[in-house]
């Protein structure tokens, strides 16, 4: 066994200055390069799932929906579109149906087909009222603003 009589081992112990470095490290954290790749990557997948979403949507309504000839469709479509999915016992939720027809409806042509204004069509691509000029007014507004994006973007992406 032990003796008493031996001697104790000295204890080591560090002392820790804190370093001016670390305290500026501290004070302004900078985020690192690979999450910034990472929330890239998560973006563009997030848009491709947005994407096939409407792409679905289209889909289920290919009389009033099209990607390459969009038309103006009626007010309140969003109600007739969970009701005829409800009743087709189709599982597509109803926020998944708003996210796309959100996505749908910013879209550049979609924008374009309202500001020239005409009818509005249901979901059997029947007319069902009229593009009011203020509506009109309104997509020529959100047209100028994805244009500016679309431009702001590709300056941009030269100097990249």
């Amino acid at each position: 066994m032990t003796d008493n009589t031996e001697a104790k081992r000295p204890v080591l112990s560090l002392k820790h200055k804190p370093t001016t470095k670390l305290a500026e490290a501290e004070k302004a954290p900078q985020q690192p390069v690979q999450a910034v790749k990472k929330s890239n990557k998560k973006a563009r997948k997030n848009a491709r799932h947005k994407h096939n979403q409407m792409l679905r949507l289209i889909s289920l309504f290919p009389a009033l929906l099209s990607e390459e000839n969009p038309k103006p469709f009626k007010i309140g479509i969003l109600e007739d579109m969970t009701k005829y999915i409800a009743d087709h016992e189709i599982t597509f939720g109803i926020g998944q149906v708003k996210s796309a027809l959100a996505r749908y409806t910013s879209n550049y042509r979609y924008q374009k087909a309202l500001a020239a204004g005409g009818n509005r069509y249901d979901l059997g691509g029947n007319p069902c009222g009229e593009v009011t000029p203020e509506q009109q007014a309104a997509a020529q507004e959100k047209i100028k603003a994805i244009k500016a994006v679309y431009n702001g973007l590709s300056i941009t992406s030269k100097r990249l």
